[in-house]
């Protein structure tokens, strides 16, 4: 297998990615807050035979670096990363193919919604129209964390919320990613956090309509980050979408369960 790796310089930022394959048609992989490119090695594993897969880490997590200003990379910045690294990476085809987790489907919409030539379809796991109120008594539990430097608590607490489904290695390398974090990766997590807890719903930032890439979005039933309702909802608003819940999956899907990569493949071969 071929891999291709590269940095990006992209404003302050110095943002690393690889391209694992050769196959003409690219998936650009947006991972989700504080995952970094190796959330995706599964991914990669199981369509490296079809697509080249394109990982990146963003700014505030993983090998990137914020060069210069402050800790906090605004929601603009990350469309333009994402922009950047599509751009650098992938072949002006028409054929280009996102596949996000958790916040990095708020990224790729946006983006979608502001390039709609550039994405031809667009897989969207564990997206969040917006947040719901156990996110927020987690995000402001782990804000008091952080204040009264209990910084090593944050990864448990997650996973106690949220990922209690995942297999024991992943909950092993969330607590070592945590605690090799930097106060300035810290910082930047922190001000993702007040982001999050802010917003009211993504229309406030994203126009779902604008999208034109055939679209799927795949939730977990017991996903205590998201509610339900609120992605149905979201996903009438994107005119070419299908929507699949997965019975007894959580919010980390094909961590949980990797069978679910099998969905996106018959999507993608649609």
């Amino acid at each position: 297998m071929k891999i291709v790796k590269g940095e990006l310089a992209i404003g302050r930022f110095l943002v690393p990615y690889r391209i694992y394959g050769e196959a003409e048609t690219h998936i650009v992989c947006i991972s989700g807050a504080k995952q970094t490119m190796a959330a995706w090695r599964s991914f990669v594993s199981h369509f490296i035979a079809d697509y080249s897969i394109v990982v990146f880490d963003l700014p505030g997590q993983g090998r990137a670096s914020i060069i210069s200003g402050e800790p906090g990379i605004s929601f603009d910045e990350q469309i333009e990363v994402l922009h950047n690294v599509v751009e650098a990476t992938t072949p002006n085809n028409g054929s280009t193919i996102l596949a996000a987790a958790s916040w990095g489907t708020i990224i790729a919409a946006a983006f979608a919604a502001h390039y709609p030539d550039l994405v031809d379809k667009m897989i969207l796991g564990s997206f969040g129209a917006k947040p719901s109120k156990a996110v927020i008594a987690v995000i402001r539990e782990g804000q008091g964390l952080f204040d009264g430097d209990k910084t090593d608590e944050i990864a448990p607490l997650m996973i106690e919320k949220f990922g209690q489904q995942i297999p024991d290695s992943h909950k092993k390398q969330m607590i070592l990613q945590f605690k090799g974090m930097s106060r300035e990766d810290f910082l930047s997590f922190y001000e993702h956090c007040k982001f999050v807890e802010q917003a009211t719903d993504i229309e406030d930032f994203v126009t779902l309509g604008d999208i034109t890439a055939s679209t799927l979005i795949v939730s977990g039933e017991f996903d205590a980050i998201i509610d339900i309702s609120d992605i149905e909802d979201a996903s009438t608003r994107i005119p070419d979408c299908k929507f699949i819940m997965i019975p007894g999956a959580g919010h980390f899907l094909h961590w949980e369960q990797p069978e679910i990569l099998y969905h996106y493949s018959e999507f993608l071969a649609s």
